[in-house]
């Protein structure tokens, strides 16, 4: 149902995100258009491809723009269900069909979707009705966060099953942001942070593959002919942007030495060709969309807005640290894409669809004069 706008939309987080989006779809061709002539004799094939997703995208923007994020928590269990079952059903596609891949992505005839990106927004628009419902229970464990643990875990669960061990990692940290948010025991945070570390470990410990790129972070330079490569290469590109950059289109790295410079590892291509201050502009531009975006939740005019004002920008910000944390070596690689700017059409559309989640709720929320919520 659409609503009756009470106020205009934000400028800022609009004007924000179709900066990042600009900026992100001449850095995508400049870091696809080697591969994409080498692989298919056309340097723009990312980037039409990309067009299209982006066009899916600004129609999903602005129907959620549209339509009364209210109607959201009355079907948050039923959304709940279906990212549940996206899931459960892309597991049960590859296993049917004996495919030894990652089951990650869900054949939908012209397009594949990925079902994490749908579940981890699912999982924010369910916890936020839940915590505006539980306000006075979540304190406690069996009436409040017991619940909320098991509807998370089930999720979690299935990703690590897929096997996306770093997306089910980055559900968890949007969770205890909300939890945390919700006015959740900082003691039970806490032990459940022990818990999951533990959990963790373990699952990293029981894979090779995981266990490699763990190895590899804390050595990196133990092997550069393999595991070592990328990042290496990644800290080479970002070392010829110096402090200005190459310029745009000058990278060297994006010619076949950088595996993956257009997805997982585009922020390095940025800070060759745009430089240590193109860099630290974009991550600013994330910050601006984040904090803005916090300031809309406290405007809101009911608890569900807050919550889901805050997630769905907590979702796309830890995106884009976590990225960035991947290329510049500071943290284990994970294969997250950034935001607005890798290239793949899944976490594009529902990215651009959750900002219009947040555009809606800037247009409902409180007046200048009128205290936030929290």
């Amino acid at each position: 149902m659409m609503h009756k706008q009470a106020t205009s939309y934000d400028r800022m987080v609009f004007s924000v995100i179709f900066i990042l989006i600009g900026i992100g779809t001449v850095m995508l061709y400049s870091s696809s258009s080697m591969i994409a002539a080498e692989k298919y004799g056309n340097s723009g094939f990312f980037l039409q491809r990309h067009a299209m997703r982006l066009l899916l995208g600004m129609i999903a923007m602005f129907i959620m723009m549209r339509f009364d994020y209210h109607n959201l928590k009355k079907v948050s269990p039923l959304i709940y269900v279906g990212s549940i079952l996206l899931l459960l059903i892309t597991l049960g596609y590859y296993w049917s069909n004996n495919i030894d891949t990652p089951a990650r992505w869900l054949p939908l005839g012209f397009f594949s979707l990925q079902t994490s990106d749908v579940a981890k927004y699912g999982i924010i628009i369910y916890l936020s009705a839940y915590l505006s419902r539980q306000q006075g229970t979540i304190r406690y464990f069996k009436q409040g966060l017991g619940p909320a643990l098991i509807m998370i875990m089930l999720c979690i669960g299935l990703i690590i099953i897929q096997p996306d061990f770093s997306t089910a990692i980055t559900i968890g940290i949007i969770a205890f942001f909300l939890l945390f948010l919700g006015r959740a025991k900082i003691w039970h945070l806490l032990s459940l942070v022990g818990v999951f570390g533990v959990a963790a470990i373990g699952i990293i410990l029981s894979s090779p593959y995981k266990l490699e790129r763990v190895k590899t972070f804390l050595n990196p330079s133990s092997d550069l002919a393999d595991a070592g490569y990328q990042i290496q290469q990644s800290l080479i590109s970002l070392g010829n942007g110096g402090l200005f950059g190459m310029g745009l289109g000058d990278s060297y790295e994006k010619n076949l030495f950088l595996p993956e410079p257009h997805t997982d590892f585009i922020f390095a291509i940025i800070g060759e060709e745009l430089g240590f201050i193109g860099a630290v502009a974009v991550l600013f531009l994330f910050l601006l969309f984040f904090l803005q975006s916090l300031r809309i939740a406290r405007q809101s005019k009911d608890l569900f807005g807050m919550y889901l004002a805050a997630g769905l920008s907590a979702a796309i910000f830890i995106y884009a640290v976590i990225h960035a944390g991947v290329v510049t070596g500071m943290l284990p690689t994970t294969g997250l894409p950034l935001p607005f700017m890798s290239y793949g059409g899944s976490q594009l559309v529902t990215g651009m669809a959750a900002v219009g989640v947040i555009l809606n709720i800037s247009s409902q929320r409180k007046m200048k004069k009128e205290s936030p919520v929290w």
